[in-house]
């Protein structure tokens, strides 16, 4: 490879690997105006599909209040400093209020969009 093409493969990809290695904390997320949802699906379904989608991705936080829920989305294995999504799900009614927060970086493979689609195909009845 070129020494010119070996140069413009490298600012290529900085940008790209930066992206990938920031990450901020769940506090810092929280205090971003969210992105509300509502969905047909329970809370229990909600974390049962989200989590088989994120895997290991997803740290799951259960609130003692029957029905409160986040899913903290990122680098689960970093501690709670490397977090790109805030998923607050709270039982309401019929289904289950949704508030997708963004840490505001670009994610080359989940976007604020994917992530609302990917809460939105979640159906109900998967957790009974």
């Amino acid at each position: 490879m070129s020494k010119a093409r070996l140069m413009l493969a490298g600012a290529i990809a900085a940008p790209l690997l930066a992206a990938c290695a920031n990450g901020v904390s769940a506090d810092y997320i929280q205090a971003k105006e969210p992105r509300r949802i509502h969905s047909p699906a329970s809370t229990s379904d909600l974390v049962l599909c989200l989590k088989a989608r994120l895997d290991q991705d997803a740290s799951i936080v259960a609130y003692p209040e029957p029905g409160k829920v986040d899913v903290r989305v990122g680098y689960a294995e970093s501690a709670d400093y490397r977090y790109f999504y805030l998923i607050s799900l709270r039982r309401a009614q019929a289904g289950t209020n949704v508030e997708i927060r963004s840490a505001g970086e670009w994610r080359p493979l989940m976007s604020e969009n994917r992530v609302a689609g990917w809460v939105e195909d979640c159906k109900p009845g998967t957790a009974h």
